[in-house]
């Protein structure tokens, strides 16, 4: 991770997500740039945390290890969300819960959690910005959770469906298997329903990128595909 010293693009920062809503002007002076490559890791779980970590640009993989070497994949974050925030109310000698991996280039503002105890503990604002943070972590938690029973082309199909909600029609993917680890099936099954669904006519799908060919069949899930 390097530092950037470029206040033009942090400032534009600050302006693109409205950071000035919820960041007293003492903290958004202590903003720090920095920059990650893929495959550079963030967090390292069970490590200290001394920073809260804004992501403003790129995609960042969050999971877990298990004593048995498992890795369960719990989010891929995107601009704009919060690293850190989780850790913000736990005891120090817990250590952070997740392993942050960047998938792609990755733009962060850091902010000393020295600054934030001094100055946004006591501020509703900063308090405020953390609830809603945490609320949609909460949200997608709960949501994957309500995912884990449903076969996997249910899983695939909502999952195309959310990210064309938020992202359009066409969507680029990061790397299948953490997409996979994420919706609890395997690689396998993954690009076999890419591949039916492409040959159905639902998606185009080539490489990295998938363009949506009809919103309405992802969208639109009957009973019987709980089944």
């Amino acid at each position: 991770m390097k530092t950037v010293n470029n206040h033009e693009l942090v400032k534009n920062y600050i302006d693109r997500f409205a950071l000035s809503r919820y960041l007293s002007p003492i903290l958004l002076e202590n903003l720090q740039l920095k920059q990650l490559g893929p495959g550079e890791y963030l967090v390292a779980q069970g490590g200290s945390l001394n920073h809260l970590y804004l992501l403003v640009m790129g995609k960042l993989q969050v999971e877990n290890y298990q004593k048995n070497g498992s890795c369960a994949v719990f989010s891929i974050e995107r601009a704009f969300s919060v690293i850190g925030d989780l850790e913000l109310f736990l005891d120090n000698h817990i250590g952070t819960v997740s392993t942050v991996t960047a998938i792609t280039k990755v733009d962060i503002l850091e902010i000393s959690l020295s600054k934030i105890e001094q100055y946004a503990f006591n501020d509703p604002a900063f308090l405020s910005f953390i609830c809603i943070q945490l609320s949609k972590k909460l949200y997608a938690s709960t949501q994957l959770l309500t995912n884990a029973t449903l076969p996997a082309l249910t899983k695939v199909r909502k999952y195309l469906s959310v990210r064309a909600e938020t992202e359009g029609s066409v969507i680029h993917l990061e790397k299948r298997d953490s997409i996979a680890a994420l919706l609890g099936i395997s690689t396998r099954q993954l690009n076999r329903i890419l591949k039916d669904l492409s040959e159905l006519n639902i998606i185009h799908f080539k490489n990295k990128t998938i363009r949506i060919l009809n919103t309405k069949y992802l969208s639109e899930i009957e009973a019987k595909d709980f089944l």
